[in-house]
């Protein structure tokens, strides 16, 4: 599944994205003026698709999008592989002035963490699995989770088979 954002300035979410998270562009679309209306960036196998707000192509119209707060609720977390530390890529991005939501702490479920928003508001994570968790995990009370052996018919989900 690849994600695709809306954004109202396309310059300023590649500069977030490219520059300052260290993300590379993997494709662009560019009209014949010049004007960047998509592009794909990414980190290892991770895409996101950003789409200048002005590009609306699906059953939504641009009153519609326009009307909406950019960002809220969407959240993307990025696992970060083992030989990059949570702490120094939190450290890399800091220094480019960038302003965190929480810095980096352990996490209930084995992560350590930290957040940072993009330009149009979207929370973007970066998570590393650590073995200990935070301190408060110990006094959890196990609880365990059981998966139903009922599956949803194709049917019900996509409408057809």
């Amino acid at each position: 599944m690849v994600p695709i954002i809306k954004v109202k300035d396309m310059q300023k979410s590649l500069d977030f994205y490219t520059k300052i998270l260290g993300f590379q562009t993997t494709e662009q679309h560019t009209l014949e003026n010049g004007e960047i209306v998509r592009a794909s960036v990414g980190v290892d196998s991770t895409l996101i698709v950003l789409s200048l707000m002005k590009d609306v192509q699906t059953s939504q119209r641009i009153e519609d999008v326009g009307k909406c707060k950019l960002g809220v609720g969407v959240e993307f977390c990025f696992n970060i592989k083992k030989s990059q530390r949570v702490y120094d890529l939190f450290a890399e991005i800091e220094t480019k002035g960038i302003l965190t939501i929480k810095g980096p702490q352990p996490e209930l479920w084995s992560n350590r963490l930290f957040t940072v928003t993009d330009p149009d508001g979207y929370v973007v994570s970066f998570a590393q699995h650590v073995d200990t968790a935070a301190p408060q995990r110990t006094r959890l009370k196990t609880v365990r989770f059981h998966r139903t052996t009922r599956r949803m018919p194709y049917a019900s989900i996509f409408g057809t088979r």
